[in-house]
């Protein structure tokens, strides 16, 4: 670097400010290029509201489960213990059809692209159905159990025949 001050000149500053704007001026929006850069702009768009739309829906679930959890630790203390046990059962259906909006999100994506958004509620959902379980039986559930909660039927859509399958890893 030579003279004073430290900075260095960049390649653009030796144009014009107003000959850089005429050239964005120049530039066909129709043209091939400009077009598969707004194909490319609408796809990640639409991958981030998607990733979005996971992050909020996990949060729901961390939350739920996590009530989950703080109802069923009453469980010792109250004399009513079959009560909690329902309304806990309860939560966690509420939890599971949250889950289930996550799986129709995924339907036809890579799951892995988006397993940063949703591993937290599935983790905490997992730490809730696994202390219920346990309160219920005194031993550990399977994962395989597990995953066999998350089998969800597609009444929504045409086919009744189609199932959305959300395996645990």
């Amino acid at each position: 670097c030579s003279g004073s001050g430290g900075f260095r000149k960049r390649k653009h500053d030796n144009f014009p400010h107003g000959q850089r704007r005429e050239e964005k001026e120049n530039v066909n929006p129709s043209s091939a290029l400009m077009m598969s850069f707004k194909s490319f702009q609408l796809e990640l768009d639409t991958r981030h509201d998607k990733y979005e739309r996971l992050v909020k829906l996990s949060r729901d679930i961390t939350i739920e489960s996590k009530r989950t959890i703080f109802l069923l630790h009453r469980f010792t203390s109250a004399p009513n213990g079959e009560e909690i046990l329902n309304e806990s059962e309860v939560k966690l259906d509420a939890v599971r059809r949250k889950i289930k909006q996550v799986a129709q999100e995924l339907i036809g994506e890579d799951m892995y692209q988006f397993h940063r958004a949703i591993s937290p509620g599935l983790q905490e959902y997992v730490e809730a159905v696994s202390f219920q379980y346990f309160i219920k039986t005194r031993s550990l559930i399977s994962v395989e159990e597990i995953n066999k909660q998350l089998i969800f039927t597609a009444e929504d859509r045409e086919e009744t025949t189609n199932m959305v399958k959300f395996f645990l890893m």
